[in-house]
């Protein structure tokens, strides 16, 4: 409980304000959205408190400065404000998760019990930061302020959105943001840095050129402070009507082509007896592909598009297109090959804790260690006539909205681990490829292995692994399509076929690699997936060979890897 005299807003002042940054280590860990739960807090402590000008606004805003006993500082964000009475109790039942520390205000001799809290969660104070946008208010700290900037589209949605509602979305990890009913999304970012967001950068880009597949800026927040770049703080964008993100709409879609194999009569005999052979196959997964194919090859020309709106000439530095100079690819080439060594040596030491399925995998991609080494070096094996664009960095089935009919490409911040700079790179836009190709398949096997808590499985169920590549290698071969049906002529692409192909390889295979880190610190149990994707062979055929008149592969399925889909469906 921390005591002050007045107004709440004496927190921030002296012993007060000490008190509060010894309790904010407990709050930020709690926090969903806080980055740093694997380290050891040090310290806390405000590197600003940002008022409104006016005086008697009804928040403040935090920038927190975190140092860590493993070194390191990271700045976070936190708007905050106060209150008391019923109004605190509701709060503390309705969103604990928001509140920071209980204080008292005391008063004209009158003690008001009452609680300060994350002020997101408050509809007065998400409606200040958005009227800052449009530089209705202004707010000042001690060493920076922030400054609002909008876009042509700002009068109209701002508009929309004073007559809303606001409510927090739930699920974001990284940032939170706040949604005006069916008008805008507001996102807040926590963990911040110098330097502009790619979310922000690439936005403004996108809205200037009218690109009708993703949400059109509406204005930003950015703190101002002598001697730095200015710190993206928080966007606004306009609200897109959706059925939900796209990896929600593949997975459903993959349920329904499991239902459909698991219904067959195999071999003309009962449900279950053995998978079909050969054309039999091809043909039964083409049906029951359902218009997943046709989707999956829009996603590959809404693709496309973006990569075409970002990629034409620029008189901006930032946007303007880049050859690949020898040292870039060397640089990269390193690079991939270090992370691939920095997994192999994770997963060796992480080994004994597998599952025994996945340690046959594991024994399997360890042999091929030199053979997976010796794929990523051969980027370096010709001079690449593929260009470096901004591109969206992070690309999955879950930055995409589906809408119904259509998708939306959305979340440009790049992986929020890496630093500002990085995210913001020019890079060739098949890592945007290969990101939706490694989607593809850790949705396939995610079907795959959530299958028995669906549905009972009798002891006579088919191996549904070769149907579950079949149906990957179909999704992936329509997407690529899609690609490069819209985006095939443009100048940043190769201009061979032969590099297309070496150029996706490498970098699918270098995504894997990035998953199996990632799933060794963090979900063990889903280890396999990437395993099971470092253990496809160097498959380019999928873009250059001729396909039936439906557009599926005309190739018969692969089989899992040491029995590992059959092994995931009896789990």
């Amino acid at each position: 409980m921390i005591r002050v005299h007045n107004n709440w807003k004496a927190v921030f002042e002296g012993p007060p304000r000490a008190e509060i940054e010894k309790v904010l280590p407990a709050f930020l860990t709690a926090s969903r959205w806080f980055g740093g739960k694997a380290k050891t807090i040090r310290s806390t402590k405000f590197a600003d408190v940002l008022r409104e000008n006016s005086g008697d606004g009804p928040m403040v805003l935090g920038l927190i400065e975190v140092t860590y006993d493993e070194g390191g500082v990271d700045t976070y964000t936190l708007p905050m404000t106060a209150v008391f009475g019923k109004e605190a109790d509701r709060m503390t039942h309705d969103h604990p998760q928001a509140i920071i520390v209980a204080l008292t205000v005391i008063h004209l001799q009158k003690e008001l019990p009452g609680i300060l809290y994350d002020a997101l969660w408050n509809d007065a104070c998400a409606y200040s930061l958005l009227t800052s946008m449009g530089r209705g208010t202004q707010f000042q700290g001690s060493t920076g302020s922030l400054a609002g900037s909008a876009t042509d589209l700002f009068d109209e949605a701002a508009i929309c959105a004073y007559a809303a509602s606001s409510s927090v979305l739930k699920g974001e990890q990284s940032n939170t943001s706040v949604k005006f009913d069916d008008c805008l999304i507001m996102k807040m970012y926590r963990r911040v840095e110098p330097g502009m967001n790619p979310e922000l950068e690439v936005g403004r880009a996108l809205t200037e050129r009218r690109f009708p597949h993703s949400p059109s800026l509406v204005g930003a927040l950015e703190y101002i402070q002598e001697g730095t770049e200015p710190t993206t703080l928080a966007l606004a964008q306009t609200f897109v009507a959706n059925q939900g993100n796209a990896w929600d709409y593949t997975l459903t879609q993959l349920s329904h082509y499991l239902d459909r194999i698991l219904a067959l009569d195999h071999k003309g005999g009962e449900p279950g007896q053995g998978p079909l052979e050969g054309s039999n196959q091809e043909a039964t997964t083409s049906d029951f592909l359902f218009g997943y194919r046709d989707s999956a090859n829009l996603l590959g020309r809404r693709t496309g598009e973006l990569h075409m709106a970002l990629g034409q000439p620029s008189e901006v530095a930032a946007f303007a297109p880049e050859a690949c100079s020898s040292s870039y690819v060397q640089s990269r080439v390193h690079a991939m090959q270090a992370s691939a060594t920095k997994a192999l040596t994770l997963l060796r030491r992480r080994l004994t804790v597998l599952s025994e399925t996945d340690q046959e995998l594991a024994q399997a991609v360890m042999e091929q260690e030199p053979a997976l080494l010796d794929r990523l070096g051969t980027l370096c094996s010709q001079p690449l006539s593929a260009l470096r664009i901004r591109c969206h960095g992070d690309y999955h089935l879950g930055q995409v909205l589906y809408t119904g009919s259509d998708f939306v490409i959305i979340d440009f911040e790049g992986e929020p681990a890496k630093p500002l700079a990085e995210r913001r790179t020019k890079r060739l836009p098949i890592v945007d490829l290969a990101g939706m190709v490694r989607s593809f398949h850790y949705a396939a096997h995610v079907a795959l292995r959530t299958l028995p808590s669906r549905r009972s499985l009798p002891s006579t169920s088919p191996d549904l692994g070769p149907w579950i590549e079949q149906w990957y290698r179909n999704a992936r071969t329509a997407f690529l399509r899609g690609y490069r049906t819209t985006a095939g002529e443009a100048k940043f692409l190769p201009q061979s076929h032969q590099e297309f192909d070496l150029l996706l390889d490498v970098h699918v295979l270098d995504k894997a690699f990035y998953e199996l880190t990632y799933e060794l610190n963090n979900r063990p149990d889903w280890v396999g997936l990437p395993l099971t994707g470092l253990l496809q062979p160097a498959d380019t055929s999928l873009v250059t060979d001729d396909t039936d008149g439906g557009g599926t592969v005309a190739h018969k399925p692969v089989p899992s890897p040491a029995g590992q889909a059959k092994a995931e469906v009896n789990q």
